[in-house]
């Protein structure tokens, strides 16, 4: 079953059309990477994906309901967004932080129950940030506090977690880390979308790669078939050719300075 997908998505401010045509699909612990140049629409196609832009047209399917019709508590629990880069800003420290993601499983006058606390530890296992629970957020480096907002997001319990740029502020290391949880989380059969402007990462964790080459034009397809000399061409406008490293097991793009 599809844990997400559109038809004829399509999504305009005032005359101005962002967005049209895409026809998107990711299934249950798959990964799609959604490659575009700036100002493309990628950041607000995850919106509209997530619930954000509910003034979209064409249809969007969570789990076969259309996502208009979810409320926003249902929505929490099936879906969780990240946004673009570190944002993550609070005094509190990270477990109170991680532990405050999980009021949408309760009253407003509630306290945390065990399972809550329960799912806090497990999360920071996750991430690989328990040694930091009792770290203000505010003092985290910035690789922490991306760990961290993907963390917020994983107490939520989402089948689908989406992710606008989840590495564009972050050093090789980070970024590394990141697209490691990533793959992690799509073994245990977590639905991802995030998007990226580096062809690479994609190839280093895509199920799927959708490529938003203007706002009437959205390719999606297998990582190894949409990932091509000329379609990346095409998309970036600048020369990108490939390379396989039999070290890495995989395609290796970039492109000549001379």
């Amino acid at each position: 079953m599809s844990e997400i997908y559109t038809e004829n998505l399509s999504f305009a401010y005032q005359t101005e059309k962002i967005i049209g045509n895409v026809d998107l699909k990711v299934d249950n612990g798959q990964i799609l990477v959604i490659l575009g140049p700036n100002g493309i629409g990628k950041s607000t196609l995850l919106s509209c994906l997530s619930g954000l832009h509910g003034n979209y047209q064409g249809k969007i399917q969570l789990e076969d309901e259309e996502l208009k019709s979810i409320s926003s508590r249902e929505l929490s629990h099936s879906l969780a967004f990240v946004s673009q880069g570190v944002n993550a800003k609070s005094n509190l420290t990270l477990y109170d932080y991680l532990l405050l993601g999980r009021s949408s499983f309760h009253s407003i006058f509630s306290q945390p129950e065990k399972k809550d606390r329960k799912k806090v530890e497990a999360v920071l296992e996750q991430i690989g940030l328990s040694q930091y629970r009792a770290k203000s957020v505010s003092d985290m480096s910035g690789g922490q506090r991306q760990l961290t907002q993907i963390g917020r997001a994983l107490v939520q319990e989402p089948k689908l977690l989406i992710m606008d740029e989840p590495t564009s502020a972050l050093d090789y290391k980070n970024q590394i880390l990141v697209l490691k949880l990533i793959k992690a989380l799509s073994q245990i059969d977590i639905s991802i979308i995030i998007s990226t402007h580096d062809p690479n990462q994609a190839m280093m964790v895509g199920d799927q790669v959708g490529l938003l080459i203007n706002n009437q034009t959205y390719l999606q397809g297998e990582t190894e078939e949409v990932l091509t000399e000329q379609n990346l061409t095409d998309l970036y406008k600048t020369p990108i050719v490939s390379t396989y490293n039999s070290k890495l097991k995989r395609d290796i793009f970039g492109t000549k300075m001379e």
